[in-house]
């Protein structure tokens, strides 16, 4: 008789991917997993092993990843993209004049 695997998760296997795909968009947006991991109220090593396929999630992680990235439930489990941010708007300086009266 083989060994049964008894972790269970609400997740296929579709959605862990596209959930996963939405960490790494946030981790490219806030630069490391600590911040990520503030961000959805979960500890750094769950969202690692969710990210690297040891820890199969939950709907908690999913409702959390779909909160931070902007999308539905719904959304984030279908793998629709994270809606895009307008660019920063940068203020530059006017240019100076150069010589004298005119």
């Amino acid at each position: 008789m083989m060994a049964a695997d008894f972790r269970r998760s609400d997740l296929i296997e579709i959605q862990r991917s596209n959930l996963r795909a939405l960490l790494r968009h946030l981790h490219r947006e806030h630069g490391t997993w600590i911040a990520v991991a503030h961000k959805l109220g979960f500890r750094r090593s769950f969202v690692l092993a969710f990210c690297d396929g040891t820890e199969l999630g939950n709907m908690a992680l999913a409702r959390s990843i779909a909160r931070a990235v902007g999308l539905s439930l719904d959304d984030a489990l279908a793998g629709k993209a994270p809606p895009r941010k307008a660019p920063a708007l940068v203020l530059v300086a006017p240019p100076k004049r150069k010589g004298g009266a005119s």
